[in-house]
């Protein structure tokens, strides 16, 4: 039997920079957040967070993106909404 994965809200993405993206995000656990995974809305897996950084109320994170995913397809990901695992 295969386990559900329940995803949580992470943030909307304002920037992609050469393999990275920038998310502003609401409220996160930043030691609970560190390297998880991180997907779109229909569940395809796109890259690990990184960092956290700003304010502590409405931080932005970081993201690594992973290597199957090309520019123009990171480019429709602005003002998207991304999650976590």
């Amino acid at each position: 039997m295969k386990k559900k994965v329940k995803e949580r809200g992470l943030g909307t993405v304002l920037h992609v920079m050469d393999k990275k993206l920038i998310v502003k995000s609401g409220k996160l656990k930043v030691k609970k957040v560190i390297n998880s995974i991180v997907v779109t809305e229909d569940k395809r897996k796109i890259g690990k967070i990184y960092d956290v950084f700003g304010p502590v109320n409405r931080p932005y994170v970081g993201i690594t993106i992973f290597g199957g995913l090309k520019g123009e397809e990171l480019k429709k990901l602005v003002h998207k909404k991304l999650y976590v695992l």
